[in-house]
């Protein structure tokens, strides 16, 4: 008896696999869309849309910068782009101010150089020296100044004493970098403040602009 049940089990469970063999051979290919609807298409990489002023909308657009690093201008527009906004970064090379020079222009002779040092280190002057090479060869420094307004003190100061004190600038070139980006009118998107977290060193500005 056990047997008999066994076989029918077996029979039936055949019977079912032939008739579901059967359907599928009959169904074909089950489109998985309705007529007329296009399938989906898998795209691996989508680029971001931007917001750009050439869109034909009110638009406000900004220079910021400069920038003393590269790197820390390519972090801020970085974040802009992520942000969604059209940006683009420039360089520009510029002679930056580096300090103050205060100084008595170079004197006929050595015996006149001693002569103005011994006055220098009468009154208590600070930081006086003899510059022995260079185009102010045998002219006597007074020190660098980082402030324009504290050189022109000194240089007072010094043309009290009966000098013919001068100052000058010393510059050096250096490459600056600045970012142009447009957002959409209103929107007041804080990127001098993500410049300022990102290059607290440099003395950025925001500058409105034309929009292109």
């Amino acid at each position: 008896m056990m047997n008999l049940l066994v076989i029918l089990l077996v029979f039936l469970n055949l019977s079912l696999l032939a008739l579901n063999l059967g359907l599928v051979d009959k169904l074909g290919n089950v489109p998985l869309t309705e007529p007329g609807i296009a399938s989906l298409e898998l795209v691996h990489e989508v680029p971001p849309a931007r917001y750009s002023s050439g869109q034909g909308v009110d638009s406000s657009c900004y220079t910021i910068g400069p920038y003393n690093s590269e790197r820390a201008a390519q972090q801020v527009m970085v974040r802009i782009r992520n942000y969604g906004l059209d940006v683009q970064m420039r360089s520009l090379r510029t002679m930056e101010t580096l300090s103050y020079l205060v100084y008595i222009p170079a004197q006929p002779g050595e015996a006149e150089v001693e002569r103005i040092t011994r006055d220098l280190a009468r009154y208590d002057v600070p930081d006086y020296m003899v510059i022995r090479e260079g185009p102010y060869q045998n002219a006597i420094s007074l020190g660098f100044f980082e402030d324009l307004q504290k050189a022109k003190r000194h240089t007072e100061y010094i043309r009290y004493l009966g000098y013919d004190a001068r100052y000058t600038e010393q510059k050096a070139a250096r490459e600056v970098f600045w970012l142009d980006y447009d957002e959409p009118f209103g929107s007041n998107t804080p990127v001098l403040e993500w410049s300022r977290a990102v290059d607290s060193a440099s003395r950025l500005q925001l500058i409105p602009r034309a929009c292109r």
